[in-house]
């Protein structure tokens, strides 16, 4: 029953991108360096993942401090934006705590960011078993692919 789905042309090479993109997967994540490794456990330290927060906090600075008011009656005629304010101002009108709110979202996005980065890295070794048992897999069914496309 096997044989006579996987010796045609097309079940083949409906395997092979799949098993291309397992393999591509895997590969970059076998070949971690102590470089990849550092940058994981730094990503999961709290002083990284606040030194972070605090870079993106500034960068929010520089778009928060754009002034809005003069377009703000092309938006919206009735809101209550007046002309020399900022994103910084309307923001802070309806939310007093936004960027602190905003810090510690960004310092928990790095967190996990980290976290992620640690299960993909313990991953790894694992991916690139799978990516071999995959290969060897698929070495036959190449050759069959091969064959039949040399009969045709």
């Amino acid at each position: 029953m096997y044989d006579t789905i996987l010796t045609t042309r097309e079940n083949v090479m409906r395997l092979v991108p799949v098993a291309a993109i397992l393999c591509a997967v895997a590969v970059p994540a076998a070949a971690q360096s102590r470089a990849e490794t550092d940058a994981v456990r730094r990503l999961n330290d709290p002083m990284v993942q606040e030194g972070v927060a605090m870079a993106m906090s500034a960068l929010a600075g520089i778009v928060l401090d754009t002034k809005v008011g003069p377009l703000a009656r092309y938006t919206d005629p009735e809101s209550d934006i007046r002309p020399s304010d900022t994103l910084r101002d309307v923001e802070r009108r309806r939310d007093p705590h936004f960027e602190a709110r905003l810090h510690e979202r960004t310092r928990r996005a790095v967190g996990t960011v980290g976290a992620m980065s640690s299960d993909a890295l313990a991953m790894s070794g694992e991916l690139a078993r799978t990516a071999d048992r995959l290969r060897a897999a698929l070495a036959p069914l190449a050759g069959l692919a091969e064959t039949y496309s040399d009969d045709n």
